[in-house]
């Protein structure tokens, strides 16, 4: 039984004008479909026309109506015989079928990326039904008119029935450049040269055309892909067309006696240029005739490119086995036409692979899509990147990666497990070889920066540089490199966690390295502050200890598609142009992307009155001082500072530790432990590239001034080697948590006094931001004493 909804929508159609419902809903012999018969009379039938008045028809409807397809197909008995536009080849159907295949379009363009709805179909099952109905009504008026195509359209290709023909296509290049090579060309012939691709196995391409005096009309250029898989070569015949070749009403010729009166107005016959070609024929192999015509994109407008459409040639017998002929031209012509005037036209699937074509899904605009772009770093974001880059259009890329794809590099990469073991830019180069007919992609084992002259040719020659390797090494090797013309430079990473994108621009002679690393440092310190190594890194493998960030491919994927807006973007940039962004994505995953907050906006700023030194602190690294001290009262406690020098007279505390197990803390002594306070001192420095700084104490209930053991205890660090920082700095908190905590900042020296650093408060911003936080913390004033 037919679903209830269908029912009823089948009910509805008694009030529909034109409609007349004579079977149905039932199935087929077992179908998958519910087949609905039906009579249609339109209105406004012009009487001459193919049309009848009236005319039967088979609905064919998806069992998840109101859902799925619906098709409507001619009745074998009763119904049109001819292929309009926007329909299917309306040949005979199957023999169990009572219905023909050429089904009607009414709800065009309606398979807009593979969903209904695109013409305004509603979707409710008491009206889908009926709307289609109405549409195939309105769909034979304005066939029995002539005006089913209408100027501005679309221009479409009438169908060729390919069912007759071997598995075999053939793809061309043709623009509206080459147009212009082959206007005088019009009812003329000559040969063209095809070769066979290894995969797909199925695919000749057209290379040069010639006319039949030998003479080059057209040699379309393809990329590495094609000239480094061919398998075979042959030759074909062209034969070119003024116009399409169509019969009324929206029909190509079926047979060569067919294609022989379509013709016979104008100079060119199908026989004697069979008769012509003959020589190209071989035995066991790949015979074609290519006939082209110059369409346009659109109903009624000028035409902008030519369309081959393949044929396939069979043999002709030897004239010399016809009575009375021998092998000469004329017999060769009366051997072709009395063998292929009753023999079906053989078409094959024609497509054009021209760029232009291949990218009207969607592409990055010029100048980006015609660069000459250098991409450092084959990595995760870099493969990825350059996936985006070839697949948006660009055809012109170099990759530079002197590493090896390792097994777990799988996890983020573009590369597949058949690479592994290979280098990274070469295997990468061969991938995206074969993502397009037209890309030329270059691979280099080696680390920048390269140095042979053929090597240095390509990075001379780049009009875009990426940098997706995170290296310090590869920004200060482009920034010794000056190029004879400005270049777009862009260095582009992920944050540690995958949530955050740095992206650097610039259009100059080489990269100002200076200019990004004033840029890029507070977020590196960013960065290590909210670095949880526990979290945000896992060994490599169970047995391995090489850490490995926790990013997914989907987080790669999110940032490779920013930065070529970004970059398509930042093409107009004017000399010596910079652009600096940093775009975050949401905490919980989600995909929305947006301007990052610029950090170390909320600092606390201390100076050394003698020697000029200022000490910046985050409140958020300083409020995690206090927690630390609130819940240790009544004990003492304290850590290790942490941070970076961002100059000669400035430093920037990043971290502040927790005590080490082993410190030994009493309600007026404490002694720093030192269990892990190696390791943790060189995973600071090796994975996050910040250093020791100096020691943080609390005198719970004293004051924050310094204490003689505070004094020995920093004198002694200052005056040792092993710690590598001559000028440590103490911050000391005193004071009840339930009352006002004191802070004190001092910087001690290697061979002279200690100084009391000045709080000068927050750093000069106008104002701090929205998420900070009020410390209720007493900054004393400053005092100088001595290291006694």
């Amino acid at each position: 039984m037919p679903p209830s909804e269908l029912t009823a929508a089948v009910s509805s159609l008694d009030s529909l004008d034109g409609v007349t419902v004579v079977e149905g809903p039932f199935q087929h012999e077992g179908g998958s479909k519910w087949v609905l018969e039906v009579k249609l009379q339109p209105d406004e039938i012009e009487a001459t026309s193919q049309i009848p008045q009236e005319s039967t028809w088979f609905v064919l409807i998806d069992s998840t109506y109101p859902g799925g397809s619906i098709r409507i197909y001619p009745a074998e008995e009763g119904s049109i015989t001819a292929t309009y536009p926007h329909q299917r080849l309306n040949v005979a159907g199957d023999e169990d079928t009572p219905w023909r295949k050429g089904n009607i379009c009414v709800a065009r363009y309606g398979h807009i990326i593979g969903r209904s709805g695109a013409t305004g179909e509603p979707n409710s099952p008491d009206e889908r039904l009926r709307w289609h109905l109405e549409r195939a009504l309105s769909w034979l008026e304005a066939a029995s008119k002539g005006e089913l195509r209408q100027e501005g359209e679309p221009f479409e290709l009438p169908i060729f029935s390919t069912n007759t023909a071997p598995q075999n296509r053939v793809a061309f290049n043709e623009t509206a450049e080459s147009l212009e090579l082959w206007r005088s060309e019009f009812g003329n012939w000559g040969f063209v040269d095809l070769v066979g691709l290894t995969e797909p196995s199925d695919v000749f391409l057209t290379e040069q055309f010639r006319d039949k005096n030998d003479n080059v009309v057209h040699h379309p250029k393809w990329g590495e892909y094609i000239s480094s898989n061919i398998c075979s070569q042959t030759r074909g015949a062209w034969l070119l067309l003024e116009e399409p070749p169509i019969e009324p009403p929206w029909e190509v010729p079926e047979t060569w006696s067919d294609l022989a009166n379509l013709l016979q107005d104008s100079s060119i016959d199908p026989f004697e240029l069979r008769a012509n070609i003959d020589s190209i024929v071989e035995d066991d192999a790949f015979n074609c005739l290519l006939l082209g015509f110059p369409i346009p994109s659109e109903v009624g407008g000028s035409s902008e490119l030519i369309h081959w459409q393949a044929i396939e040639l069979s043999d002709v017998r030897p004239a010399s086995e016809l009575p009375g002929f021998r092998e000469t031209p004329r017999g060769k012509e009366i051997a072709a036409r009395v063998d292929l005037s009753r023999d079906s036209i053989r078409w094959l699937d024609s497509d054009n692979w021209a760029r232009e074509q291949l990218s009207r899904r969607g592409h990055i605009q010029d100048p980006l899509r015609e660069a000459s772009v250098l991409l450092i770093g084959a990595g995760a974001l870099g493969s990825t990147v350059a996936e985006g880059l070839v697949r948006d259009g660009c055809h012109d890329l170099a990759i530079v990666d002197g590493e090896t794809l390792e097994i777990g590099n799988l996890a983020r990469h573009t590369l597949t497990l058949p690479d592994v073991g290979e280098n990274k830019a070469e295997a990468l180069a061969n991938r995206l070889n074969s993502v397009s007919p037209h890309v030329d992609v270059d691979g280099f084992s080696l680390s920048f920066p390269l140095e042979e002259d053929e090597q240095l040719e390509v990075v001379e020659s780049a009009d875009v540089v990426i940098d997706c390797t995170a290296s310090n090494s590869v920004l200060q090797a482009l920034n010794s490199c000056r190029w004879e013309e400005p270049v777009l430079f862009c260095s582009a990473s992920i944050g540690r966690r995958g949530n955050r994108l740095f992206y650097f621009a610039s259009y100059s002679l080489s990269f100002p390295v200076d200019e990004f690393q004033e840029e890029f440092e507070p977020w590196r310190l960013q960065e290590q502050i909210e670095w949880q190594p526990d979290e945000d890194a896992v060994p490599e493998r169970v047995g391995c200890w090489h850490p490995a960030s926790v990013i997914r491919m989907d987080q790669v994927m999110t940032w490779a598609g920013t930065i070529t807006r970004l970059l398509e973007q930042d093409a107009s940039l004017g000399l010596r142009g910079t652009e600096f962004r940093v775009l975050e994505s949401r905490d919980d995953g989600t995909p929305t992307v947006s301007e990052a907050e610029p950090p170390f906006q909320d600092v606390e700023q201390w100076v050394a009155p003698d020697s000029g030194v200022s000490v910046e602190i985050p409140v958020a690294c300083l409020k995690a001082i206090v927690d630390i001290c609130v819940d240790a009262n009544p004990l003492e406690t304290g850590g290790i500072l942490a941070g970076s020098a961002l100059e000669e007279t400035a430093a920037r505390i990043i971290r502040a530790s927790d005590p080490p197990r082993d410190s030994d803390q009493g309600p007026t002594t404490f002694t720093r432990g030192t269990e892990r306070v190696d390791e943790w001192l060189r995973e600071a420095r090796d994975s996050l590239g910040i250093h020791y700084l100096g020691e943080w104490h609390y005198h719970p209930g004293g004051s924050a001034e310094l204490s003689s053991p505070d004094r020995a205890q920093m004198n002694e660090i200052a005056s040792t080697d092993e710690y590598g920082c001559p000028h440590p700095i103490m911050f000391i908190v005193g004071g009840n948590p339930s009352e006002t905590l004191a802070v004190r900042a001092y910087l001690f020296h290697r061979n002279r006094s200690y100084e009391e650093l000045v709080h000068i408060g927050p750093s000069d911003e106008p104002s701090r931001p929205t998420n900070s936080f009020d410390l209720d913390i007493d900054f004393p004033n400053a005092r100088v004493g001595d290291s006694q």
